[in-house]
């Protein structure tokens, strides 16, 4: 969940209208929604590279060009079709979120067997 503190007080409401009603001004409305943006894009980041990372699990790089070269069988290359494409659907599905940060996208239960 982001975050921030203003005044001494934690907040996590990044409405521009409640932040008015707090007292903040124009600058440190930029800074609080510039610093929600790094966490969303340094999450997005975490999402992909744990996509990879589980693609890499089942299929290593080798594997997937071998794949697409004809080299394995159709039924083997499908497979890892089949595998890349689950992967992909499921970090897109979690990119999309607008819970993004709350979500732990590590967890087993966001990702295909």
């Amino acid at each position: 969940m982001f975050t921030y503190i203003y005044q001494g007080n934690t907040y996590t409401n990044t409405d521009i209208a409640y932040m008015r009603y707090l007292g903040m001004d124009d600058d440190a409305i930029e800074a609080v929604h510039n610093q929600k943006q790094y966490e969303l894009e340094r999450a997005k980041t975490g999402v992909r590279a744990e996509c990879e990372k589980r693609i890499t699990k089942h299929w290593s790089a080798i594997g997937q060009i071998n794949a697409a070269l004809g080299i394995y069988s159709t039924a083997e290359a499908q497979e890892c079709i089949d595998c890349i494409n689950a992967h992909r659907s499921a970090c897109n599905s979690l990119l999309e979120r607008s819970d993004l940060l709350d979500v732990n996208y590590t967890d087993d239960a966001h990702w295909p067997n």
